[in-house]
């Protein structure tokens, strides 16, 4: 049970709901192309701000995209993972992590944009319902290719539980969480 794609996101703190300028991620997106700071092969960025709670502004990549999306009302960091190979699905679920946290933390030390994410919770969905559709059998299927990882990056105090389990129209996902407020370097550190 392999999807085509993975997708986590990390919201915006203090409130992921709170209207903000998505004008300065567009520079800032065409800056990590030229400068190449963060992972993948970096394409192109999209403006697709003027689409409510749709998906903000896209920094478009080969094998990875990054957003700041706008889905569900809340705002934040939208990492999709597409073209992985033979990773396994938990191999795939820490790539993508890893490489969230990096561009959390290059967002954040730019400062162009003033944007902050809370890194004690992520939100990750399977973008591919042939291969993971929204049951309980594919989540607990998913949970236990995900628990390792998530113990490596929260550590034993963690929380995982599906979201969208009333609608089987959504794509399969979990949110994970700690109450331990941790720097999106270091999480990344700890999936290196």
């Amino acid at each position: 049970m392999i999807p085509q794609r993975v997708a986590t996101k990390f919201f915006m703190r203090p409130d992921p709901t709170a209207r903000f300028d998505l004008h300065p991620f567009i520079g800032l997106f065409h800056r990590f192309i030229q400068e190449q700071r963060v992972p993948g092969l970096l394409i192109d960025v999209a403006d697709y701000s003027h689409v409510p709670d749709g998906p903000g502004v896209l920094l478009v990549g080969d094998e990875i995209d990054y957003g700041m999306d706008l889905a569900d009302g809340r705002a934040g960091l939208f990492t999709t993972r597409k073209r992985y190979a033979d990773l396994s699905l938990g191999e795939v679920v820490r790539d993508t992590l890893q490489r969230s946290l990096v561009a959390l933390a290059a967002i954040e030390a730019d400062g162009a944009t003033g944007v902050r994410f809370a890194t004690n919770t992520v939100e990750v969905t399977f973008v591919d319902r042939l291969a993971t559709p929204n049951t309980e059998e594919a989540f607990l299927a998913v949970r236990a290719e995900v628990e390792p990882v998530m113990e490596k990056l929260y550590g034993a105090a963690r929380e995982i539980r599906r979201i969208h389990h009333d609608d089987a129209r959504r794509t399969l996902g979990l949110v994970a969480s700690t109450a331990e407020t941790i720097s999106a370097t270091a999480l990344a550190e700890r999936l290196a």
